[in-house]
């Protein structure tokens, strides 16, 4: 008795098979890894650190310590991905923020004032936590930094070439490297500030460092206030040929006539008036 043919490989049912159980073990995958995340979060916040450890993590999340592992090779592992998502967010507010402006200068300040404000005031961005946990990453994990640096680089990048192309920024410097510059200034001084500590004679505010950039960029700077909105013009429209023979004509000045009216004549003396 011949033997069954074994179904063929490229066979519809078999991809869809696979596919499927593919889709339902990367959505657990996902489910799990941001259950993960979001412990690690959550202690980050509460703590104000990253001294938590991988059973604390473990606790909070609900999971296994074997699913961890399943995840996340290990706590630097995951506070990488950690640090990705901060700043994947951290890009996306700052997007919201500089699409609300078109000319390229306005939105280039948009970008560095609400990066000092946000990146120094709110822990969900990273906050005081990841601020000494930036320079460990530069020694020994360096291509993952920068990789978790991409997203909000290519907000500013956008930006700096636009203002390249419109001649609006210095042009001895490419893009790239403009964008690298503006970059290491925002995180020095954001990282200064959260760790409270002050180089300047008067802290920097967003104005301030605002000024300094736009220098180091040769932004030119214009004038971005609103045009007020011209006053409505209170001449009269010019009327249409068709409204001018309609118009009622102006009546005509009565002409005072220069003749005297003649005096009455008075009776002559010695007559007496006819009866």
């Amino acid at each position: 008795m011949a033997q069954d043919a074994e179904p063929n490989t490229d066979s519809s049912w078999q991809q869809r098979a696979v596919d499927r159980s593919l889709g339902t073990a990367r959505a657990r995958a996902v489910s799990r890894s941001g259950q993960i995340l979001a412990a690690a979060r959550d202690l980050t916040e509460e703590t104000g650190g990253l001294d938590f450890t991988v059973q604390d993590i473990v606790d909070r999340s609900g999971l296994s310590l074997r699913s961890f592992y399943k995840h996340f090779g290990g706590k630097d592992e995951l506070l990488i991905a950690l640090l990705e998502e901060l700043l994947r967010g951290f890009a996306e507010d700052l997007r919201r923020e500089v699409d609300r402006y078109d000319d390229p200068v306005d939105r280039l300040r948009a970008y560095v004032t609400s990066f000092h404000r946000r990146a120094s005031t709110s822990s969900a961005h990273g906050g005081r936590a990841f601020s000494n946990y930036h320079v460990r990453m530069l020694e020994v994990r360096n291509e993952e930094f920068a990789s978790a640096l991409e997203p909000q680089m290519k907000v500013l990048q956008e930006i700096v070439e636009a203002g390249l192309a419109a001649g609006r920024l210095r042009s001895d410097l490419g893009a790239r490297d403009l964008t690298a510059l503006l970059t290491v200034t925002l995180l020095s001084v954001a990282q200064m500030s959260l760790l409270n500590t002050a180089l300047t004679e008067v802290p920097l505010d967003a104005d301030r460092l605002w000024a300094w950039c736009a220098g180091a960029v040769g932004a030119d700077v214009v004038s971005t206030a609103p045009a007020k909105r011209a006053a409505k013009s209170k001449a009269k429209p010019t009327p249409t040929r068709r409204s001018v023979a309609r118009a009622p004509a102006e009546p005509r000045k009565k002409v005072e006539s220069k003749v005297k009216a003649p005096a009455a004549t008075a009776p002559a003396r010695g007559r007496r008036p006819a009866s």
